[in-house]
């Protein structure tokens, strides 16, 4: 806990204490409420003006006296307004600690359920305050203190805005939803009561959601209805953290100058206004703008600015976390990768701590972009696949889709790998080709039938693609021979996986795909090929590939026979689950197909790119996964 002893008189006006204490003997009661009267008039007028300091000066001396004196309480209301003033100048001064501690006097000094009101507006305040600090769980618990608290005083004002602060919180954490939904009980209480100004607070924060969820454009008509709203109101503050907004959403959609335009408003706003958490955020965004316009010099000096008042506050919280990962961006732009890396590793565990969802999906985004500039494009996909996983969930579109665009850039140089390796594959057989992007197909639709995520999705893909690269080592007399195979033939044709992974072999891949080609041919009773594996045993992977490589298999013509129409394709497997097949992956296959959702797939001609088409099926439409009772994927 901060120290919280009391600061020296220093900076007082001499005379206007002299005018105080004047009156010599201050005995009488009605003096000595004239002079704490008297000194809560200067703190306020410090306030309004800006010199917090003065006003903290002024409201600590009234507090020495009273306490120092003896003094009787003359007034209760006039006490909780002397630790209300207090909070009000720390929290401005962004010494949320100091102004917790004065909110708290408040609520020890309510002792009955008369000042529920006023234990309301403190739950409200210590709330926005923790919720500063990053210490989003008690945040949340004080803004549900307020809320229980507004509502049994039947005060729907004061219910709307503790609402509209529960809804701050959740945008914090990135939980969308949840912050939509606790908005819109919000909005609906605002326009009972019709209130401008909760009104106005509600549609800026909703300008925060889209902005964060990529509708930029949608962000500026909320921001610009809300600024309009505090303007008419002349509420120059919150003026000023909505032209910083704008000029937020403007940098998004790389309009730089005018975003500079608006932050340097809000800057001097803020300034003046000695506003010093608003100074600090609009110097972590317009380090962010000049590093975009390649400004080093002026971004790293906005960085320390941020940084240097974080220190002094001892926060921890999601601007911390917002200047870090400028601070790794700068040192990226000076190819100082290693301090890079460093940096947006402390901002992740920041992110993490905290609970800061949507904060931890941007470093995780830069840290992996990051990794793809050192090459290391393992880490790369690990970092910027999580960061799409965590956008998908709370709906940010717009960030979910420049990763997706990242993510693609990276799997494009093992696409084509891929595609190289098919090509050798399709130059041996004409058949295999269009049998592998089929199986590829088909065992993508049943690992999402099964409702695998995207990684292991890619997996399964990658190792379907080329779980027939072996064959390109078997003679092709075996491979296209019309009749049956010897037996001899036929244990050449079995060691087609061996032989694939051996030509994978010095290949690496961000997926785990050798397995799967190695044991796709294995069966579930332990009679397959090449080890004998039983069961789950058998990689999940390739288990899918197996169904979709045989009823492809069954369901095409081959040299030696015709392709079976999908029932007696189906009826032929069904004799051998348990067996052959995983009886509940089996099930799965046979209720999809059922459902006509392979229809596009069977007996399909490929396309020369077709791999690139399949692939690109991985990560569409991903929502997490419903879990069913039979599905074989959740140990």
């Amino acid at each position: 806990m901060a120290d919280h002893s009391f600061p020296s008189t220093t900076g007082v006006c001499l005379d206007e204490l002299e005018k105080l204490f004047s009156r010599g003997n201050l005995n009488d009661r009605s003096d000595w409420a004239r002079t704490i009267n008297n000194l809560m008039k200067l703190a306020k007028e410090a306030g309004q003006s800006y010199d917090y300091d003065r006003a903290i000066n002024y409201l600590c001396m009234l507090e020495n006296i009273w306490d120092s004196k003896g003094l009787p309480e003359f007034s209760i209301e006039l006490r909780f307004e002397l630790h209300k003033e207090k909070g009000k100048a720390y929290a401005s001064q962004g010494k949320y600690d100091q102004a917790i501690y004065e909110y708290q006097k408040v609520l020890r000094l309510c002792r009955d359920s008369n000042n529920l009101s006023i234990k309301a507006e403190m739950y409200t305040q210590i709330g926005q305050l923790l919720a500063k600090q990053g210490d989003h769980d008690r945040s949340l618990g004080y803004h549900q203190r307020a809320i229980g608290a507004y509502r049994r005083l039947n005060d729907l004002p004061g219910s709307c805005k503790a609402l509209r602060n529960l809804g701050v919180v959740y945008v914090e954490l990135g939980e969308f939803e949840e912050a939509e939904g606790t908005y819109a009980e919000a909005i609906e209480a605002a326009g009972d009561i019709e209130d401008k100004m909760i009104y106005a607070d509600l549609v800026n924060n909703l300008g925060t959601i889209m902005n964060m969820r990529g509708n930029q454009q949608r962000a500026l008509e909320l921001y610009r209805e809300s600024l309009t709203i505090y303007k008419s109101l002349n509420e120059v503050r919150k003026s000023a953290y909505t032209t910083n907004n704008m000029a937020i959403t403007l940098a998004e959609q790389g309009q730089n100058d005018e975003a500079l335009e608006y932050f340097e408003s809000a800057y001097d706003i803020a300034t003046s206004m000695k506003d010093a958490p608003l100074v600090m955020i609009v110097d972590i965004n317009l380090a962010d703008l000049y590093l975009k316009k390649r400004n080093v010099d002026e971004a790293k000096k906005h960085c320390a600015r941020a940084e240097e008042h974080m220190v002094e506050a001892k926060l921890i919280n999601g601007h911390l976390v917002e200047t870090k990962k400028i601070t790794g961006k700068i040192a990226v732009y000076e190819k100082d990768y290693d301090e890079a890396q460093r940096i947006f590793s402390e901002a992740l565990d920041i992110s993490r701590e905290i609970g800061a969802k949507y904060l931890e999906a941007e470093v995780l985004m830069e840290r992996g972009i990051l990794y793809r500039t050192m090459d290391k494009h393992f880490d790369s996909l690990t970092d910027l696949e999580a960061s799409y996983h965590i956008y998908t969930s709370v709906k940010a579109d717009g960030k979910r889709e420049q990763t997706e665009e990242v993510i693609n850039s990276i799997e494009q140089l093992y696409l084509d790998v891929f595609d190289k390796l098919a090509q050798e594959v399709d130059r041996k057989d004409k058949y295999t080709k269009g049998h592998t992007d089929r199986v590829a197909s088909l065992a993508l639709l049943l690992a999402k039938e099964l409702g695998l995520r995207a990684n292991m999705l890619k997996t399964v893909v990658a190792a379907a693609l080329l779980h027939d690269l072996g064959k390109i080592k078997i003679e092709d007399e075996i491979l296209n021979k019309a009749g049956k195979l010897t037996e001899e033939e036929f244990t050449a044709i079995k060691k087609h996986p061996e032989l694939g992974v051996e030509l994978l072999r010095g290949k690496e891949f961000p997926w785990d795909i050798k397995p799967l080609v190695l044991h796709h041919h294995e069966k579930y009773d332990g009679q397959g090929y090449p080890h004998g594996l039983k069961g789950e045993e058998i990689p999940l992977g390739a288990r899918i590939i197996c169904v979709a490589d045989v009823f492809d298999a069954l369901t095409s013509d081959r040299v030696y026979r015709s392709g079976f129409d999908t029932a007696k394709a189906l009826q032929i497997m069904d004799e051998e689950s348990g067996t052959t097949f995983d009886p509940v992956i089996l099930q799965c296959f046979v209720n999809m197909i059922g459902e006509g959702k392979a229809d596009m797939v069977i007996n399909s001609r490929t396309r020369e790119d077709e791999m690139y088409g399949i692939w690109s099926q991985c990560m569409m439409d991903e929502q997490e996964p419903e879990i069913k009772s039979e599905d074989p994927v959740m140990t």
